[in-house]
């Protein structure tokens, strides 16, 4: 440690000292501090409805699909309008459930343990109101967070995991999302398996 950590060491102080108390609280302590200022009804929670996804590789005359749990249409509330932009952005790699029972011989494989490839937006709106840390007092520009996440898959048969992220990441819904909110918005691809 230098010379100049130790001189902002008193002015520091009140908010080490909180520090220590929050680590030395029990988990329910900490969830009670956490609740008193999390805002319930600012927490993005988007509808699902049951839908089918086609995992990656499986070729077009025996494309198989997996039952899981998609977006609603028509989402309302906190959150809603990342869940519009996600629903849009994988419709062509989802199928919902009134679209499989119009295919004419699908092949369906029930499996629970199977881990679908996923896309999270994340919309980040910055802050314009201080408010106080729930671990050391200090009051900061706490910014609105949505996140939003669904499984996604192949959109045609034999269609590779990487050649459908480069597919989304080219749409122009994806780019104006990510540039929304000075550039703050994120995404992240998680792949199967």
């Amino acid at each position: 440690m230098g010379f100049r950590d130790l001189n902002r060491y008193p002015a520091q102080k009140a908010r080490y000292d909180q520090y220590l108390i929050w680590l030395e609280s029990t988990p329910a302590q900490r969830q009670a501090k956490f609740a008193a200022i999390t805002d319930e009804t600012k927490r993005a929670r988007a509808e699902r409805e049951d839908g089918y996804v086609s995992p990656f590789g499986t070729a077009g005359t025996t494309k198989i699909y997996l039952p899981t749990q998609l977006i609603k249409s028509g989402q309302t509330g906190q959150g809603a309008g990342v869940a519009t932009v996600l629903l849009g952005l994988l419709a062509s790699r989802t199928t919902t459930a009134t679209e499989f029972a119009a295919l004419t011989t699908p092949i369906k494989i029930d499996t629970k343990k199977f881990k679908f490839a996923k896309l999270t937006l994340t919309s980040v709106v910055p802050g314009t109101v201080k408010k106080a840390s729930r671990i050391t007092g200090a009051e900061y520009k706490k910014p609105d967070v949505d996140s939003v996440t669904s499984p996604f898959g192949q959109g045609t048969g034999g269609e590779a995991y990487d050649a459908a992220v480069l597919a989304i990441e080219e749409t122009t819904e994806y780019v104006t999302f990510i540039e929304g909110n000075g550039g703050k918005n994120r995404a992240r691809f998680t792949p199967e398996g």
